[in-house]
């Protein structure tokens, strides 16, 4: 079976490493606690802000705090920790509160507060759709001399690694902290008891499955109306022949997303999984815990995230007993026979918004820490998120890495489409005009030509504040 073959996937090649990212949340806006060390009350001489009475280069991080919910933000404070230990003396990380250091709508506005007030922390990380309407601020370091510098450091990363993060004259506005093939997690139990030995390889095959597990009073596959929604909006516009140009240039080009009929395609159908009653009744909560309860609580057959699902969800308490057992992890169906694909996302990384050069050469040194061998594969035990760096093959199977995950990646490389999250490399205002509009589509307020003309329209303005 497929799901038996998923599970057990070996770690043992250097393809396993490959990865990316992912995405916990926090809310509401708040102003920093502490000062974010920009420029304008520092010099590149040293000021009180810059060093320290021992001599020691400070930065500030404003994704570092420890956090009992969001396993990327404790990771980097762990990371933190360890950084300030080996390089103390030289330069040392300060960590600032923020509530707007997990991904949130509100995150992207906060930070361009920040660089109109010239107030940017040293480090702080954002996905793809932020560094791109960030940098228009003039604010953001350049990494690229950096890369150039060290062939041996940027040797390292992934072929494409990067390109989310690129500006158009080559500029790199982030390094990346990850790189993850994103599925659909499945429940190997609740498909055999509706007939099927493996995932369905076809759209339709899939509903199909929706239809009888909906006969057996089953959701078929949870939705929130925010990420897990748009995960599955991604995945049927990315399996169809065109879809990966789309979602890549043509998102973030086209003034009229409805004039592709890849897109009309894939957002009538999913709007028709919802009216057949095919997802939860809560699925435009917003909330992605609305749709990983019913599947935690086997009331689901389905749910579609990322590998860090495994460690934040499906290893707690939350789950029912034995399910992690019984989940497979599993790539987005075709259109059509053997044209099945995945999300893959490398769109979220590290940005700085100091030009000081004492502190950018502490900056440098915490990027190249956080992306060596050592700290990604303490990054991959912590959330489950794989790294955005080759990795020695030996090394990764003694890091014991996630057997869902790396089967996912394994298979990503052998299928017809890959493509990326709309979440993380689209207008960074999407997110924010998909969860108003598309309750009203659903529910048959507006036509699908009104809905998609008016989420292109949305996003970009959302964009731009």
């Amino acid at each position: 079976m497929r799901a038996i073959r998923t599970r057990t996937a070996r770690t043992t090649t250097a393809r396993t490493t490959t990865a990316a990212v992912a995405t916990a949340t926090v809310a509401a806006v708040m102003t920093v606690v502490a000062g974010c060390g920009s420029d304008s009350d520092s010099s590149a001489s040293g000021s009180s802000s810059d060093v320290s009475g021992d001599g020691e280069v400070v930065i500030t991080c404003a994704t570092c705090q420890e956090s009992p919910t969001d396993p990327f933000l404790q990771y980097n404070y762990e990371a933190v920790e360890r950084f300030n230990e080996e390089f103390a003396g030289t330069y040392r990380v300060d960590t600032i509160e923020n509530a707007n250091a997990g991904s949130s709508d509100d995150r992207l506005q906060y930070y361009q507060r920040l660089a109109l007030a010239d107030d940017l922390p040293d480090l702080f990380q954002l996905n793809s759709g932020e560094v791109k309407a960030l940098q228009e601020t003039g604010k953001l370091h350049d990494f690229a001399p950096n890369l150039e510098n060290d062939d041996e450091w940027a040797g390292t990363f992934h072929d494409q690694a990067f390109d989310a993060l690129m500006g158009s004259d080559g500029q790199i506005w982030a390094v990346p902290q990850q790189r993850d093939a994103i599925g659909i997690y499945y429940n190997v139990e609740l498909l055999e008891e509706a007939g099927y030995e493996e995932f369905p390889s076809t759209w339709d095959e899939f509903e199909d499955l929706a239809a009888e597990l909906k006969a057996q009073d089953k959701i078929a596959i949870a939705m929130d109306g925010d990420w897990a929604t748009m995960l599955m909006w991604v995945n049927l516009i990315g399996t169809q022949p065109d879809g990966a140009e789309f979602l890549g240039e043509g998102i973030v080009e086209s003034d009229n997303w409805g004039a592709d009929s890849a897109v009309v395609e894939a957002t009538e159908r999913l709007r028709d999984w919802h009216v057949e009653g095919y997802v939860n009744s809560d699925a435009f909560s917003g909330d992605f815990q609305n749709a990983a309860a019913p599947y935690l609580t086997e009331e689901a057959a389905m749910v579609a995230n990322g590998p860090w699902f495994v460690n934040t969800n499906l290893k707690t308490d939350s789950a029912a007993p034995g399910l992690y057992e019984k989940t497979g992890y599993a790539a987005a169906p075709g259109w059509s026979e053997g044209d099945q694909g995945t999300v893959v996302v490398s769109g979220a990384g590290w940005v700085s918004g100091t030009t000081d050069e004492r502190k950018l050469e502490a900056v440098e040194a915490f990027v190249k820490f956080v992306s060596s061998e050592d700290e990604v594969l303490k990054q991959a035990a912590a959330t489950g998120a794989n790294p955005p760096v080759k990795v020695d093959a030996a090394a990764a199977e003694d890091a014991n890495l996630e057997p869902l995950a790396v089967g996912l990646i394994e298979e990503a490389a052998e299928l017809t489409y890959r493509y990326p999250h709309v979440r993380v490399h689209g207008p960074a205002g999407f997110g924010t005009a998909w969860k108003n509009l598309w309750p009203a589509y659903v529910k048959g307020e507006m036509e699908t030509d009104d809905f998609l003309q008016r989420l292109t329209e949305d996003a970009a303005s959302e964009a731009a504040g």
